[in-house]
């Protein structure tokens, strides 16, 4: 995709959208928190699953040339599943109860999924 189109996030659009998205996560949270019993954590939580799901939403319109590593793609994939993982179990923890160990394998899953998908992108970019 071309990084030249009007989709592009950078600059303004960028930050304007990020700061929509933090907005929308503790209005969500606020929202969970006041509807349900859970404790006032349930805000943090949620604003770190928006995020999460901002920076995803975000991959295919950002850069994926850059002098630096990793490049934004990268960058906002990687923080992307991960804040969005983190946060959606946050909120599982915050209304079910499940053993600690299976949030650090569903955790490392994510973490080994990331890792695959960054191989698979850039080994058929490099020469």
């Amino acid at each position: 995709m071309s990084t030249n189109s009007s989709l592009s996030l950078s600059g303004k659009n960028g930050q304007l959208l990020a700061t929509v998205a933090l907005l929308a996560g503790v209005l969500i949270g606020i929202l969970l928190w006041q509807l349900t019993d859970a404790g006032i954590l349930v805000i943090a939580a949620a604003v770190i699953l928006v995020l999460g799901v901002y920076f995803l939403i975000c991959v295919p319109f950002a850069s994926d040339k850059s002098d630096f590593i990793p490049s934004q793609r990268s960058f906002r994939l990687v923080w992307g599943a991960l804040l969005t993982a983190i946060g959606a179990l946050l909120l599982v923890r915050e209304y079910a109860s499940v053993e600690w160990w299976i949030y650090v394998v569903v955790l490392l899953i994510v973490v080994i999924l990331v890792a695959l998908l960054l191989f698979a992108s850039n080994g058929g970019n490099k020469k």
